[in-house]
């Protein structure tokens, strides 16, 4: 990080480290695009200029980037806290932490040993064996509840680094799609499609949700990240899909994600489903006729014992 980082000197003093904009989309999770519309919209990042007329951003501002995360992610809208200093966001994040579930003291402290170990396979052997000891079912809906949330506010606090954060992810989506693969074959409609939209990177979501599905033997496929409209349509076509459910991360825009589902609405039949999800969609207040919106893992079964009770399934 501090390779890529423009530096400042005048005389013996050193100036404070600014990032372009690549490493700043690096260490927050926020796009480029996402964090230029925020530039525009809001007044905030408000990056310097460097000698080729490029954005650097300064520390501080990644700090609040990083805060500003999370409670995106927690549900706040972008607008409502975008002009909140680092204490008052501070003060916002510690209510969350004592709203939510009381996350157990000694996982937090295994957890994150684990992380600060640097060998993967440490991890590894540590994310297995909660994944044996509690099942699938329970590690999705329980420990990674908890454990994301440890990760998340390690990273916001500093404790813990971007690459860091990355090899969790990495390894937990590891775990769940072995697991995924031990499952028997799904006997019972409705066939789902799980995707992400183009430049979002982000599945640990949409694989959480197949190894929910799937455990309630519905016909769910997840197809990775990134995939465009026309793919998707010639794949609900082709496997005779009845839904299709897209994730949008919290650093994904939310006006494209908007726009995006907009698009794949027009493309499907109407009696394909359409279920948008994620992070992003929770920043929204714009709707989208016959496209459902659903913000949590439990609404997402829900919806799917709604579809087999309106077709007759089960």
């Amino acid at each position: 990080m501090i390779a890529e980082a423009t530096r400042a000197k005048s005389g013996a003093e050193e100036e404070p480290v600014l990032l372009p904009i690549n490493a700043v989309e690096r260490e927050t999770g926020v796009s480029k695009e996402l964090l230029r519309m925020w530039e525009r919209r809001y007044g905030f990042p408000a990056p310097q200029r460097d000698a080729q007329g490029d954005r650097i951003y300064p520390m501080e501002q990644i700090t609040k980037l990083r805060l500003l995360r999370r409670l995106i992610d927690n549900g706040f809208r972008p607008g409502k806290i975008m002009a909140h200093e680092i204490p008052e966001l501070e003060r916002l994040m510690r209510a969350q932490s004592k709203a939510g579930q009381e996350v157990p003291k000694d996982l937090e402290v295994e957890l994150l040993q684990a992380l600060r170990s640097r060998d993967h396979q440490q991890l590894r052997d540590y994310l297995s064996h909660q994944l044996i000891k509690m099942g699938l079912q329970s590690f999705i809906l329980d420990f990674l509840q908890h454990a994301n949330t440890i990760v998340g506010d390690a990273w916001v606090r500093g404790q813990l680094e971007v690459h860091e954060e990355h090899l969790f992810t990495e390894q937990v989506q590891g775990l769940v799609r072995q697991a995924i693969g031990n499952l028997r074959e799904p006997t019972q409609a409705p066939r789902i499609l799980l995707t992400t939209p183009p430049e979002e990177t982000h599945t640990l979501g949409i694989l959480m949700v197949e190894a929910l599905l799937r455990l309630d033997n519905v016909d769910a496929v997840c197809y990775g990240a990134q995939m465009p409209v026309r793919d998707i349509a010639q794949a609900v076509t082709r496997h005779k899909m009845n839904i299709v459910a897209v994730s949008f991360s919290a650093s994904y825009p939310a006006s494209n994600a908007v726009n995006f589902l907009e698009e794949l609405r027009f493309k499907l039949p109407l009696a394909v489903d359409i279920w948008g999800g994620g992070a992003a969609l929770r920043s929204t207040r714009r709707s989208i006729e016959a496209v459902s919106f659903l913000h949590d893992l439990s609404a997402m079964r829900q919806a799917v014992l709604g579809w087999r009770r309106v077709h007759g399934v089960g």
